[in-house]
């Protein structure tokens, strides 16, 4: 019983927190009282630690300014926190997994397994307790039939009874109070897909070596594969040397200013880029998924898989260079900010793949790497309040800046907008139109921050109630 008192009390500040009421201060708040239960309840398990800090951290985030992507970075952050206290020895993936499953169907798993539960080994409620529940189930019940029928006989009864007002009772305030009791129910009492996690666990990031040595059979398929993918790879390699250098010609001739291409250019090579990554790593994982790995006439193989996986850091370089100076002739957009992401993550994908060949890891050491890699990167740009770091820059660096898809961010912006545009001689500058709709942005910007309660305040909030 103590696990269901416990998760009454959670779910009470559940409700308290978030009923009706938008993410902001609360969102920390329920993530201090997620921890602080995880660890009084912890039963044997060890807190993780070092996943509460992005959790946490994410829900600063939240409070500093509370975007979409951030609060599903927040529950993507709680997800991985709830499958590393269930098993903290399995991989990332593997632990979001867990904990979205445990958040949905734990009590479901639970009430079977204690169903099909032999009758000899289940633990119970005691004879005394029950009949405690049962006569106070029987009581209320009965106490309502026959106050039904007292007041018919009794008009001061019956205006007693009317007297009472039950309005106060919100149905959908139960139901998502409910909601926060099963959250912390499945919170303090986990379900563990143990054949799931021992599986995860058999999965060894480094190659097993063969035990016995290589039979002619083997050795002449081996040598087979050699020789076919050294000349894919040395065709490859031609054609990719081929088309850096044509880049090379097209960067120094280039006006990413004047050049209505340059644009198109930028995101199709983009596109261009993750197809022929993606189509590498394929190939390469194929090469290099079994004894491969360890024959002795590979070297000229990994040599033309080194300098393939050094060619596309030489793409990645110049297609960052051209994002660059898009970026720096027409300002920010996050489409163009998603080009750099993308980058940062192909070039992950190679160097990972580069130790995979070089060190003996298996394609699980690549699943478990780049994945963690998504992760950290995530929670780096959730630092970032990109709709005013955008908007920032664009304003201060960009001539002509690109109002319309200013005013399409989040409305974080608008105390940019209106003291850009109210800036003299900037002002005359502007169609009257343009003006009127900043500053009707700006106005219902500052009417929606003072209408939040106390629970929706955001740093940002409180920063712009302190202004006149």
């Amino acid at each position: 019983m103590g696990s269901h008192i416990k998760s009454i009390l959670g779910s009470l500040a559940f409700s308290y927190l978030f009923y009706t009421k938008s993410f902001g201060l609360n969102t920390v708040l329920l993530s201090i009282v997620v921890l602080v239960f995880l660890f009084i309840c912890r039963k044997r398990r060890p807190i993780p630690w070092l996943y509460s800090i992005p959790y946490l951290f994410t829900a600063i985030m939240v409070f500093m300014n509370p975007t979409d992507f951030k609060i599903c970075l927040h529950f993507m952050a709680f997800f991985v926190l709830i499958g590393k206290y269930i098993a903290p020895s399995n991989s990332l993936y593997l632990s979001w997994f867990i904990g979205v499953v445990n958040m949905i169907i734990a009590s479901l798993v639970k009430l079977n397994n204690r169903i099909h539960q032999p009758k000899s080994t289940r633990k119970g409620l005691s004879k005394k307790r029950k009949d405690y529940i049962k006569g106070s189930i029987i009581s209320f019940l009965l106490l309502i039939l026959f106050a039904l029928l007292y007041q018919k006989a009794n008009p001061i009864f019956e205006g007693l009874i009317q007297q009472i007002d039950f309005n106060f009772i919100s149905i959908p305030w139960l139901v998502f109070t409910l909601l926060g009791y099963i959250l912390f129910l499945h919170i303090l009492n986990p379900y563990s897909p143990q054949e799931l996690l021992d599986l995860d666990l058999q999965q060894a990031n480094e190659l097993k070596h063969p035990e016995e040595p290589f039979t002619i059979p083997v050795l002449e398929k081996l040598k087979s594969e050699q020789t076919l993918g050294s000349i894919v790879l040395s065709s490859l390699n031609l054609l990719l040397i081929l088309f850096l250098v044509t880049d090379i010609i097209y960067l120094w001739q280039a006006d990413p200013i004047s050049n209505s291409g340059y644009s198109k250019s930028v995101h199709q090579g983009v596109y261009a880029l993750m197809f022929s990554i993606v189509c590498a790593i394929l190939i390469i994982l194929f090469l290099f998924r079994g004894h491969l790995n360890f024959y002795k006439g590979n070297k000229r193989l990994k040599k033309l898989t080194y300098l393939w996986i050094g060619l596309n850091v030489v793409l990645v370089s110049f297609t960052w260079y051209k994002n660059f100076q898009y970026i720096d002739a027409l300002g920010f957009t996050y489409k163009r900010i998603g080009v750099f992401v993308y980058l940062l993550l192909t070039l992950s994908g190679l160097i990972t793949v580069y130790i995979k060949v070089a060190r003996l890891r298996g394609f699980i050491y690549l699943v478990r790497t780049n994945i963690a890699v998504v992760f950290g990167l995530l929670l780096l740009s959730a630092s970032i309040p990109w709709d005013r770091a955008i908007t920032w820059y664009n304003l201060k660096h960009i001539a002509h800046p690109d109002i319309p898809y200013l005013l399409d961010l989040g409305d974080t912006n608008s105390p940019q907008l209106y003291h850009y545009v109210q800036t003299p001689p900037r002002e005359n500058t502007f169609h009257k139109d343009t003006i009127k709709e900043i500053e009707k942005r700006y106005s219902q910007f500052r009417s929606d921050q003072k209408a939040r309660t106390w629970q929706e305040y955001t740093a940002f909030h409180i920063q712009n109630l302190r202004e006149k």
